[in-house]
C-alpha cells in the first residue's frame, strides 16, 4: 500500500484547485458556447444559453474574470484567456469518464451538461481528500477513513453521504455509521486521467507555483513530458496516476441548446 507522499498531496491540492476553479454552475456551458462562437457579447451568450436569467449571467461572467477564465477585449465583449481556453483539455477527459461511466443514466445529456455532472461530483469540501485516502489506502473503516481526510465529524458524514449517491464510493460492510467500511467504485478509480489533467490545469493557471529550470523552461513541463513517454497502459488505482496512451485534444464543443436535463 503505497504511503501518502508530498507529491500525491500536493495533486490532491491541485485537482481541488482546478474543481474549484471549474465547477461553479454554467462555467463550462459559457466556456465552450465562447470557444464555439468566439468572442462574444453578452447579449449573445444569453441568447446561446436561454435557460440562464441575464442577471445570472452577468455574474456568471464576472466571476469567470474574476477566475482568470474570461477577458474582455474590448467594453462588453467576452472572450477565453490562455486559462480558459486549457479547461478544453479538462473537460475532454470529464465527458469521456461520464460517457464511460454513466452513460446508462444520462445518454441524452448534451457535452456541456455532461462535463458540469461530472464536476458537479467532484466539488464540495473534503471530496477530494476522501477519494484521495480510499485510493491511497481503501478499503478503510469509517474513523480511520474521516481521519485520513481530516474532516470534522458532521461534514464527514454528509460528504460520505454525497459521494455514494454520486456512485464515487460504496460501503463494503454490512453496517452502517461507525461499522461502516468504505472503498471506491469502478466509476472513482476511472478517474485517473481526469485528476491528471485537472492537476496540470491547475498547474498552467498557476505558473508562478512551478521553479524555471536552468534554461527557463518550467520544471513542471519537462516532468510532464517524460511522464507521457512512460505511461502505462493500464490504469492504477492510486488517484493520480497518469493517462494510458496521449490523445488529440480538441475542444468539447457545446452539443445541442436544449435545456440541461440535470442540475446539481
Amino acid at each position: 500500500m503505497p504511503d501518502l507522499s508530498t507529491t500525491p498531496t500536493r495533486h490532491t491540492e491541485l485537482v481541488d484547485q482546478a474543481v474549484a476553479r471549474l465547477s461553479p454552475r454554467w462555467t463550462t456551458w459559457t466556456l465552450q458556447t465562447i470557444q464555439q462562437h468566439g468572442p462574444m457579447r453578452l447579449a449573445d451568450i444569453n441568447s446561446a444559453l436561454p435557460w440562464v436569467g441575464v442577471h445570472a449571467m452577468a455574474q456568471i461572467v464576472r466571476r469567470m474574470q474574476t477566475s482568470n477564465l474570461l477577458d474582455r477585449p474590448q467594453v462588453g465583449v467576452y472572450d477565453l484567456t490562455p486559462v480558459g481556453r486549457d479547461a478544453q483539455h479538462v473537460h475532454r477527459a470529464l465527458s469521456a469518464w461520464h460517457r464511460t461511466h454513466l452513460t446508462d443514466r444520462t445518454a441524452s445529456l448534451a457535452e456541456a451538461e455532461r462535463v458540469e455532472d461530472a464536476l458537479g461530483r467532484l466539488r464540495g469540501k473534503g471530496t477530494i481528500p476522501l477519494l484521495h485516502a480510499l485510493a491511497q489506502h481503501g478499503p478503510l473503516p469509517n474513523g480511520a477513513l474521516r481521519d485520513e481526510a481530516g474532516l470534522a465529524t458532521g461534514s464527514f458524514h454528509y460528504r460520505i453521504t454525497q459521494l455514494q449517491t454520486d456512485q464515487l464510493i460504496t460501503r463494503t460492510s454490512p453496517f452502517s455509521g461507525r461499522g461502516a467500511v468504505y472503498t471506491l467504485t469502478s466509476a472513482a478509480r476511472g478517474l485517473t486521467p481526469v485528476y491528471a489533467e485537472l492537476a496540470e490545469f491547475a498547474r498552467e493557471a498557476n505558473p508562478a507555483t512551478s521553479l524555471p529550470d536552468e534554461h527557463g523552461a518550467t520544471a513542471q513541463h519537462a516532468i510532464r513530458a517524460s511522464a507521457a513517454v512512460h505511461r502505462s497502459p493500464v490504469a492504477s488505482s492510486e488517484l493520480f496516476s497518469h493517462i494510458p496512451d496521449s490523445q488529440p485534444r480538441v475542444p468539447a464543443y457545446v452539443t445541442a441548446l436544449t435545456h440541461p436535463s440535470r442540475t446539481r
